[in-house]
């Protein structure tokens, strides 16, 4: 039955043409909000980031004009010009004076910063800090660099990280660190960096810190130690870009937006990182609440469809089924009633229906197989004679030889073959009765020529198959008479039995006679799907009678069939097909 589209699908099909859009449509609106939210983060993130890299650099950018200003300062430069020439007094004046304004300076950008000023003429120190000041002239030349830089001062007690500015007089002598005459050397603790996170962080702004690819980070005071981790593992492995400023990456578990500049002045990138699951908490509810409920609506839909299904769908295709069953000849399907719909009647009647029509049948059937039977009985009588001739002539043939051995051993087996063949009862016997018959016969047949050999391979699981009566002796006979007798030297004759795995048996009869030339074995095949038998003396009644019997019991695409041997001889083949054919078909599985 060719496979059709029910109803359940059909009403599945269209619940999903209708929903599938819907879901569609809400999936890319909602990406299309996630986006939106997105790139809204992604503006006001960067926007309140850049007020604080701003004010970071400002207060950067102060310290750095301060220092500048300082080393050009008159009273600092006065001190170059004074060291050999005034007194005690004045000299000590100037170095209060200085100390006074550099003091002055620390505290005016509102950072405490440490300014020290150093005189390679005079050898003069003067520093706002409060723990002692020794700078070794070799090192301090060493560390002269343009720009802020990031070190470590170690005061004996404690490593205090700082960044240092330094100005120097003349400008040259960041070239040539040897030729400088004046260096002012400003520091500033990170603290005061970590003060404007801190406030940044108060305000609601994310978890902000300060990365440098080599000296690692500054974060605020209660920065996430846990998902700063994976982002600071990520940014080593990064290489930051001033075109690229923002960028995601999983942190302790959760998504999150990053977003960063770079502070000029310093080299260090300020970074600032906020949950994306935070913002986009709201969006997410509402696609999960619309997918939960479609979700919904599909399972009450598919079952609302499947109920129709049962009470609709099923009921007519086991209607269809069953009338599928009686076309093919099943009349005894009847459908088994469930439940209390609409269809109880139609199947009640249709039951009805197939029950009167498959006692007419079993009528028609019974009668059809007398008439078969009749048939078979008439075409058997008609094969007796025949082989009845053969043998007389054989045993006239015999007597005229005067060999009395092979007379009475035809007599003997020709009247075991009619003891067999007389019993009209049953018109067919087993495979194993058939093939003790043949045994007899090309024994006869050997007593007869002295040249004859055979070789019968036939499986046990099918000696026991019914066969129409007589089945193989025509076969073995033309073997003999045509093939072999003609022929010079020894002959052979094998029979082989073979099982088929499509519940097909072969019995296959071979003699390596002189053959038949291929257009002749060809008319022969030919004339056995003929309706009756003419030109009997061509081809042979007892092979046409043979394939009509065969056909008759086992049905179609069985019979005789005749193929020719490579090495000489005629290969004959009958197939029997054993699920099918009338009442005298064994039950044995041949495959």
């Amino acid at each position: 039955m060719d496979r059709k589209v029910t109803i359940f699908t059909k009403a599945v099909v269209m619940i999903l043409s209708i929903l599938i859009p819907v879901v569609l449509l809400f999936a890319i609106s909602n990406q299309t909000a996630v986006h939106v939210v997105e790139d809204e983060m992604k503006k006001n993130n960067l926007n309140k980031l850049r007020f604080l890299h701003q004010q970071m650099e400002q207060k950067i950018d102060q310290l750095s004009m301060n220092s500048i200003a300082m080393s050009n300062d008159a009273a600092i430069r006065e001190l170059e010009y004074r060291h050999q020439s005034e007194s005690y007094y004045d000299r000590e004046r100037l170095l209060r004076m200085i100390l006074d304004n550099i003091t002055l300076q620390s505290g005016i950008s509102g950072w405490l910063t440490d300014i020290t000023v150093y005189s390679r003429l005079t050898k003069d120190i003067i520093s706002t800090s409060s723990a002692s000041v020794d700078l070794k002239e070799q090192l301090l030349i060493n560390d002269i660099a343009r720009g802020w830089s990031y070190a470590t001062v170690d005061n004996g007690k404690t490593v205090n990280p700082q960044f240092v500015w330094f100005a120097v007089h003349p400008i040259t002598a960041f070239e040539h660190p040897e030729a400088a005459k004046l260096i002012v050397k400003t520091s500033f603790s990170p603290s005061y960096l970590k003060d404007m996170l801190d406030q940044y962080k108060a305000d609601g702004q994310g978890d902000p810190f300060l990365y440098h690819p080599k000296h690692g980070v500054l974060a605020n005071r209660t920065v996430n130690q846990a998902g700063s981790a994976d982002l600071i593992n990520y940014l080593h492995s990064q290489t930051l870009e001033q075109s690229r400023l923002h960028f995601t990456v999983e942190m302790n578990g959760r998504k999150s937006l990053v977003s960063y500049l770079k502070l000029n002045n310093l080299g260090w990138y300020l970074v600032d990182s906020v949950p994306l699951e935070d913002i986009l908490t709201p969006v997410t509810k509402t696609r999960n609440l619309f997918y939960g409920s479609t979700l919904l609506l599909l399972l009450l839909s598919v079952i609302a469809s499947y109920v129709l299904y049962r009470n609709v769908q099923v009921p007519i295709r086991a209607l269809v089924r069953h009338v599928q069953r009686i076309r093919k000849g099943d009349y005894s399907s009847r459908i088994e009633l469930t439940g209390g719909t609409e269809f109880s009647f139609l199947i009640t009647r249709f039951n009805e229906m197939t029950a009167q029509i498959q006692d007419l049948l079993e009528k028609v059937v019974a009668e059809k197989l007398r008439s078969k039977e009749a048939v078979l009985k008439q075409l058997q009588s008609q094969i007796n004679p025949h082989f009845l001739y053969n043998c007389l002539f054989f045993i006239k043939n015999m007597a005229r030889m005067g060999d009395v051995d092979s007379i009475e051993a035809m007599s003997l087996n020709l009247g075991d073959y009619f003891r067999y063949t007389t019993r009209l009862g049953n018109q067919s016997a087993t495979l194993e009765e058939e093939l003790s018959l043949i045994t007899n016969y090309l024994e006869i047949q050997n007593l007869r020529m002295q040249r004859i050999a055979y070789d019968i391979q036939v499986p046990e699981a099918m000696r026991g198959i019914v066969v129409p009566r007589l089945m193989l002796q025509p076969l073995v006979e033309n073997a003999i008479l045509h093939g072999i007798e003609p022929k010079e030297g020894r002959g052979m004759v094998k029979i082989v039995g073979e099982l088929r795995d499509n519940g097909d048996c072969r019995l296959i009869v071979t003699d390596n006679g002189i053959g038949m030339a291929p257009e002749k074995l060809a008319a022969m095949q030919l004339a056995m799907d003929r309706k009756e038998s003419e030109e009997e003396g061509r081809f042979g009644f007892g092979l046409w009678n043979v394939n009509q019997r065969v056909k008759l019991m086992f049905g179609e695409g069985t019979g005789l069939f005749f193929f020719g041997n490579p090495e000489g001889g005629i290969t004959s083949t009958i197939v029997l097909r054993t699920g099918r054919g009338d009442e005298h078909v064994s039950a044995v599985d041949c495959g």
